[in-house]
């Protein structure tokens, strides 16, 4: 999706160069931030890594692995100071729509039972909780261990269509 100051696009193998910025996005969003180096391999083919940009820069990114008609979002994740404007919600939208083009149908994803803001974002997208998983988000960083909703969203081009 494209407008004037906020854009996204799939990053590539090419655009190595984007890893420095997409870690400390990971850092600053997430309770158990992945490194560097767990990041890097999301460049490889059944991944794709969609970059969210202020102008030039990467403020926001997400992460989807695909298999088939599935496809896992990974991560997903907004800078503090831009959040509250949708930028999570073109973010997830496009990511979605880079997941239909190749082919998925239905994608899942975790969620810490705590975020409720993801959550209900997720549900305005269409997803349902279909499970939970036990202490899924290990203690870190001074976090407790947490558990996760497993969220399925079965027709992700409805919830395109619906929401594009």
């Amino acid at each position: 999706m494209i407008n004037l100051k906020y854009y996204t696009r799939v990053l590539t193998k090419e655009d190595i160069s984007y890893l420095k910025d997409l870690e400390q996005i990971e850092f600053l969003t997430q309770k158990s931030p992945w490194a560097a180096q767990e990041i890097a391999g999301c460049y490889e083919d059944t991944y794709k890594l969609i970059a969210l940009f202020c102008k030039d820069k990467v403020i926001g990114f997400s992460v989807i692995y695909n298999t088939r008609v599935t496809t896992d979002l990974l991560t997903i994740g907004v800078l503090t100071q831009y959040q509250g404007q949708h930028l999570g919600q073109m973010l997830l939208l496009d990511t979605l729509k880079e997941a239909l083009n190749v082919k998925a149908i239905e994608c899942f994803l975790e969620v810490r039972v705590s975020n409720v803001v993801a959550q209900n974002l997720y549900k305005k997208f269409g997803f349902k909780q279909v499970g939970i998983r036990k202490e899924y988000y290990s203690a870190q960083n001074g976090h407790a261990a947490e558990d996760a909703y497993t969220m399925q969203l079965a027709d992700i081009a409805s919830a395109v269509e619906k929401l594009s």
